[in-house]
């Protein structure tokens, strides 16, 4: 047996109900997204405002940039200037070789030069 067709009107207008819905629901988030569109600019400066509060705060409980010992920097832990042994040593005999090759240098050059 052949069910009845509903008839054209009835579909139409369900139709067009859920159509209404559908567009009652796309103006109201529309109507929302604007809204949030307009309090955007004024969150995105609170934000801002905190984020260099926050910077400032850091910077301030940071201390100073600049050491306050400025000409100290190399030396590190060993404060007294002093080196250990054996660098001491090595230090030692590198002088005790510059000074015998500038000695030997210079007994070289006083027999180059010719007695008045």
């Amino acid at each position: 047996m052949a069910r009845p067709s509903p008839s054209k009107g009835s579909r139409l207008t369900a139709e067009e109900r859920q159509l209404e819905k559908l567009r009652a629901e796309n103006l109201r988030l529309q109507q929302e997204l604007e809204k949030k569109l307009k309090r955007l600019p004024v969150q995105l400066a609170a934000q801002e405002e905190q984020k260099r509060a926050l910077a400032h705060r850091r910077a301030v409980s940071a201390g100073p940039a600049i050491p306050s010992r400025m000409g100290q920097r190399g030396r590190g832990k060993n404060r007294s200037g002093r080196l250990p042994s054996r660098e001491r040593w090595a230090a030692q005999v590198k002088t005790i070789i510059l000074i015998i090759a500038l000695a030997v240098i210079f007994a070289l050059l006083w027999r180059a030069v010719p007695s008045v």
